[in-house]
């Protein structure tokens, strides 16, 4: 689509407002696990349900069918409904008086969530020409880290201080706000090529045979599945076994997940913009060198001592948090590259449906088991070894994907 830079910078920044508010909404429940733990009385394996599977099920499943109606129909409309549902789910979270309301209103979150980030890449790569995707593309991915920071920092600060039903109002409500703002200030650019005529299975069947589209899908699947697992128990490891303030491991984990995220997320658009030039293979080799080489860094996160730590002023901070930042950096850089190279390949009134596929693996498989093993394992190995077993149940998924790698 002919646009003005000006025009396309701000459709790319609406966008990057609604993925910032999409992990928020997600992240709340990570930094909040403890204080929702103790009040509903459950296990870790039921609040990595909670967090993951509960959400990632029904995000994930309908993600395509929603991708077709965006690419069938329009999808800034999709992405405005889509957010003013999931953003009116999370405030309604704040009522929830049982375990089960509260694992009801995650799935209506996450029912919301499905027409939020397939729709939104599709726009992208309508917008920006192949050349500039990878960055457009990672510069949108930060979004997540910013949302990181938000989430897990504000949400750590509005439960000390009003309680954990608090957070889920705040962050809830502006999602409405800006759903209204994209609908009447994005337009929704013309689809080039023929319109999806053709049977949902076919469609499937067309993406699916894409070149590497499967094993890009895998890969991405193994990623999420350490990367979630690691994500939703990261609070709660620096809480129990370095014995940090909720204040402490949101702040810490928001503001280094947030610097080492956007600093890979953007780092991995660009050079890979630029080594796209030489070889278009770049678009798959960096992702695979940055997943294989943050491995090492976030088992040492997570394995390095308590004991080993500094105090700044009145906060404690690990050691451990060195190898998060280093690993935060490289676990990045596949972001863009990888999205971009989706986008590229798939039929252009295919391209939701495109990253909507690749996000059913990445989120059903990463998001929906990552925190449920992790949890799973941790009350497993609680009769042996404590509050440690929480430890010693996260380098299991990060073991499977450095094996798999």
């Amino acid at each position: 689509m002919q646009s003005s830079p000006r025009y396309r910078n701000y459709v790319l920044f609406i966008l990057f407002i609604t993925y910032i508010l999409n992990y928020v909404d997600r992240q709340l429940m990570t930094i909040l696990l403890e204080p929702i733990k103790q009040e509903f009385g459950a296990s870790d394996t039921a609040m990595g349900f909670l967090t993951g599977f509960a959400f990632a099920l029904f995000y994930a499943t309908l993600g395509i069918p929603v991708a077709r109606l965006a690419d069938r129909w329009s999808r800034r409309n999709v992405i405005a409904i889509s957010i003013t549902i999931w953003s009116g789910m999370t405030a309604l979270c704040a009522a929830a008086s049982t375990f089960t309301q509260l694992a009801l209103l995650r799935i209506g979150v996450g029912v919301g969530e499905a027409g939020g980030t397939p729709p939104s890449h599709s726009l992208i790569a309508s917008y920006f020409p192949p050349e500039q995707r990878s960055t457009a593309l990672s510069l949108h991915a930060t979004g997540t880290h910013f949302g990181i920071l938000i989430g897990m920092l504000g949400g750590a600060v509005i439960a000390e201080a009003y309680g954990w039903r608090m957070a889920f109002i705040v962050f809830g409500i502006p999602g409405v706000l800006v759903g209204i703002l994209l609908a009447l200030t994005v337009k929704e650019p013309p689809k080039l090529g023929p319109p999806p005529t053709s049977r949902f299975a076919d469609d499937m069947k067309t993406l699916i045979h894409l070149p590497a589209f499967a094993l890009i899908a895998m890969a991405g699947a193994l990623t999420g599945l350490s990367g979630y697992g690691l994500g939703a128990w990261s609070p709660s490891l620096l809480i129990r076994i370095h014995e940090l303030s909720l204040v402490e491991a949101g702040l810490l984990l928001g503001g280094v997940g947030t610097i080492a995220g956007i600093i890979g997320a953007i780092a991995g658009g660009l050079l890979c913009d630029r080594l796209v030039q030489r070889d278009h293979r770049w678009q798959l080799w960096l992702p695979a060198l940055g997943a294989l080489a943050s491995a090492p860094m976030m088992l040492a996160f997570v394995l390095w001592p308590e004991s080993h730590y500094w105090q700044i002023g009145d906060i404690k901070v690990p050691v451990a948090m060195l190898f998060m930042f280093a690993g935060g950096i490289l676990s990045s850089l596949w972001i863009g590259p990888t999205y971009a190279a989706i986008q590229s390949a798939a039929p252009a009134f295919l391209r939701t449906q495109a990253s909507a596929l690749f996000l059913f693996a990445f989120n059903l498989i990463g998001l929906g088991l990552g925190p449920l093993v992790v949890g799973f394992a941790s009350d497993l190995l609680q009769a042996s070894y404590g509050i440690y077993g929480l430890r010693y149940a996260m380098p299991q998924a990060q073991s499977i994907r450095h094996w798999m790698s």
